[in-house]
């Protein structure tokens, strides 16, 4: 066969990409519906891909609003390459999708609608170089992965589990495990100098933003001079009698505390040092290590091995408190004993509303043995295989792993600002993606 121009075929499709990475595909609870169970923005990314997977020959199934797939190939075993379409919150400006020193910038580069259509061209060329094959290799599309997953159990109650899955949704060489992932809700009562706060988006991004009103003037100076201080990113003035402050951190996934700074985290220490505030010393006592050290649970700052704590969302208005929790552990713990010891230290009601326990595939499994082969093939690193803080499909799917799109010591920029993709990079990850699906699509796997 005619070799493959990996790198004109990504450029011909680069503006389809771009036009993607445009839709501002968040979960919209006010255009939410039974037909749009999202919102209208990720049913808009949906019909983009079925309109492209259409043109192109694919048949398009449909899982009522939760999810889109399309395949290639008959046979009895089944294959999902699995990915989604919504992204994380941001500002409309990071929708402006760009292109700065050799990158590809904006929401959505890394996280992950890029590497999703490096698989989809790859299906794309399977079925041109490959017109039978005799398992089905299945592109599948979600539409809720960064909030509850609904969407791929929702499809898994339709369509069933495949025999195996990957997802590029992680790091390379490949993600054979998962850390368990949990989601609290926190909600209380409070009384103090607050008239209000409100930091973060959502519960799996660190906060890069936080602010708050406090119901005082004549401590100004002290905090002026604290803040000038201190090496909070922050700053205050007098409005309306009171004391409006903010803080700025640095946006990254919550399972990454490495390269994140919480801005959350910063004005609780300034509300409790500067006004004695017992409420916000004692969330930022619990909440201001990433790692756990506050409520008991540190194991190591290492990513494989680590637990994360973030403090996703905090909400102060009227008296009342609502906050978000992420929290991804490892093996040897458990949901219960880590919402029990949170309990016990926290003023405000908990209430664990996800939890999905750690999850494992084999090194020698077949199926990852051709994914890791292909990799160090093309690339030449042998790293081993790795256990991830994310959370990704493999959480619904088991047998699934992740693969890509972040490379050995690659920065991790999904739900950072300036999120971006090294143009490069993603020829390369297309020629890893087509050859792995075009292995596993043509070898004869006992499983």
């Amino acid at each position: 066969m005619d070799l493959i121009d990996y790198r004109k075929l990504f450029y011909e499709t680069l503006p389809e990409i771009v036009s993607l990475l445009e839709i501002p595909s968040v979960y919209d609870a006010q255009s939410a519906n039974a037909q749009m169970p999202y919102g209208i923005h990720v049913c808009k990314a949906f019909a983009y891909m079925k309109r492209i997977a259409e043109r192109d020959g694919f048949k398009v199934r449909e899982y009522d609003g939760h999810a889109i797939s399309f395949s290639h190939g008959k046979g009895k075993k089944r294959i999902d390459v699995v990915s989604h379409l919504d992204v994380v919150a941001a500002d409309p400006e990071d929708f402006r999708i760009r292109t700065e020193n050799g990158k590809l910038v904006g929401r959505g580069t890394t996280d992950m609608k890029v590497p999703m259509f490096l698989t989809y061209l790859s299906l794309k060329l399977l079925k041109e170089r490959h017109p039978e094959i005799n398992k089905e290799i299945r592109i599948v599309l979600g539409g809720d992965e960064e909030r509850t997953m609904n969407d791929m159990r929702h499809y898994v109650s339709k369509a069933g589990l495949p025999d195996f899955a990957f997802t590029p949704d992680g790091s390379f060489p490949v993600g054979i495990g998962e850390k368990g992932a949990i989601m609290w809700t926190m909600e209380g009562d409070y009384h103090g100098i607050l008239s209000s706060f409100t930091g973060g988006r959502q519960c799996n991004v660190i906060p890069d933003r936080a602010s708050c009103v406090v119901n005082d003037t004549g401590s100004y100076q002290k905090l002026c001079e604290y803040l000038n201080d201190s090496k909070i990113n922050g700053e205050a003035v007098i409005e309306n009698g009171r004391t409006r402050i903010e803080t700025y951190g640095t946006a990254a996934h919550a399972s990454l505390p490495a390269i994140g700074h919480s801005a959350v985290v910063d004005l609780l220490k300034i509300i409790a040092d500067v006004y004695r505030d017992e409420f916000c010393k004692n969330l930022y006592q619990v909440y201001a290590d990433s790692y756990g050290r506050g409520f008991g649970h540190f194991i190591s700052e290492e990513k494989m091995e680590c637990l994360s704590l973030n403090l996703g969302v905090l909400r102060i208005s009227e008296g009342k408190v609502f906050g978000q929790i992420d929290c991804r552990y490892p093996y040897g713990l458990s949901a219960q004993e880590l919402t029990e010891d949170l309990q016990a230290l926290n003023r405000c009601r908990l209430s664990l509303d996800y939890n999905d326990d750690p999850t494992l595939c084999q090194e020698d499994d077949p199926y990852v043995r051709i994914l890791l082969e292909t990799y160090r093939e093309l690339t030449g690193d042998m790293s081993r295989p790795i256990i991830s803080g994310g959370v990704s499909y493999s959480k619904v799917l088991k047998h699934c792993v992740s693969f890509g799109p972040f490379f050995p010591k690659e920065e991790h920029t999904a739900h950072q600002k300036g999120e971006n993709i090294d143009l490069e990079r993603c020829i390369l990850m297309f020629r890893i993606y087509y050859e792995a699906i075009e292995k596993i699509a043509l070898a004869e796997v006992e499983s």
